[in-house]
């Protein structure tokens, strides 16, 4: 391995009006496709709180509707758009409730999540949990109100690729934005043949800063064969102020089946977790949310705090360690990468990436 440097528009609301016109039947037998972000069922937060769901209808329909109510409020508050809720800042006062969201598909209401949450504060703003208003924004679990989001980086033109001449084998890569997709449009596809286990490695150097130090990365993955996927890697690298260079690195790994973090001692080193996963059992030709929460001290040493994985958040144990070395990088530089490392022999893999965004306070 070496590592290197909305509101809602008419025509949803027409698009709203109609469905809610053919809900009045029974719901249907559908299966869910919502993935609750923030706040997670039985999670103790404060108020304001931060609300981010997303959904991709159910069995296999396209939405035309998502929103969410609480308690037992009549009014429904709508998404950006018919996938994504993203509010920032919702007034909910203290006390046990119920966040329910809800997604139309075909003309009829998917089943809908609930959040079962404690508030233990009081809205600033001083509005009641019945009142439904929101506000735009972005969030995700542990992530404060002052955070700084990034651009979506799927949109970015400046991706580069090369092989990783710390793999085995070969590899060839390529990128394009805005790749069709079963679901989106707007999601970027990296696509790589490989010979006896090689990978391929994009990064883009998105922002400047070196004084932040809590970061969670958010981002939805789509693989085509996941059988030919032995590991996805998603890092991201911070120039600090002391001139060295961190590297927050995650990875799936089919190897030790779980995700593993990365630590430096005279190389870079890959170190196996507690908490299990295997890019080869994923579902092929499916959308899943994947966060990852990691923060860092003033000289590089690197604790890898959390992986939310479809809504299941799961904390590491023992993950810390240095993770700083002098590469003589740009100031300030913060840098993503994305690797996908073949599986045995050779093939091809196909991985779609949407609405990749790192936060960092």
């Amino acid at each position: 391995m070496q590592f290197v440097p909305r509101t809602c528009s008419a025509r949803l609301f027409v698009s709203i009006l109609a469905v809610l016109s053919g809900a009045a039947s029974a719901q249907a037998v559908f299966a869910s496709n919502i993935t609750v972000a923030s706040p997670t069922n039985g999670a103790t937060t404060t108020s304001p709180v931060l609300i981010k769901a997303h959904n991709i209808g159910c069995n296999g329909v396209a939405p035309t509707a998502f929103g969410f109510s609480i308690d037992n409020s009549s009014t429904t508050n709508w998404g950006a758009t018919a996938y994504d809720i993203d509010v920032a800042n919702q007034a909910i006062s203290a006390g046990k409730h119920a966040i329910h969201f809800k997604a139309w598909a075909n003309g009829q209401l998917c089943p809908t999540v609930t959040s079962n949450i404690t508030v233990s504060g009081s809205s600033s703003s001083g509005s009641s949990s019945s009142s439904g208003s929101a506000s735009s924004g972005s969030t995700s679990p542990s992530i404060p109100s002052n955070a700084v989001a990034s651009a979506d980086l799927d949109t970015l033109s400046n991706w580069q690729s090369e092989h990783d001449s710390g793999t085995p084998g070969s590899s060839y890569g390529s990128t394009v934005f805005p790749a069709t997709t079963p679901v989106y449009d707007n999601a970027r596809e990296f696509y790589m043949t490989y010979s006896n286990g090689g990978g391929e490695r994009w990064h883009n150097s998105f922002a400047k800063d070196s004084s932040a130090t809590h970061f969670v990365m958010d981002t939805y993955v789509y693989v085509k064969n996941p059988s030919t996927l032995a590991n996805l890697e998603l890092d991201l690298n911070q120039v600090i102020p002391n001139g060295k260079t961190v590297i927050y690195g995650t990875q799936c790994s089919t190897y030790s089946k779980s995700w593993e973090w990365t630590y430096y001692t005279s190389n870079y080193h890959w170190h196996s977790s507690n908490i299990p996963c295997d890019p080869r059992s994923w579902s092929a030709n499916t959308w899943h949310h994947i966060q990852v929460g990691f923060h860092r001290d003033s000289n590089g040493v690197v604790t890898h705090d959390w992986v939310n994985f479809d809504g299941k958040q799961s904390s590491f144990s023992g993950a810390t360690a240095n993770a700083a070395k002098s590469m003589g990088w740009a100031s300030k530089t913060l840098l993503m990468n994305v690797q996908l490392d073949g599986y045995k022999s050779g093939g091809s893999v196909t991985t779609y990436l949407h609405k990749t965004t790192y936060y960092r306070w």
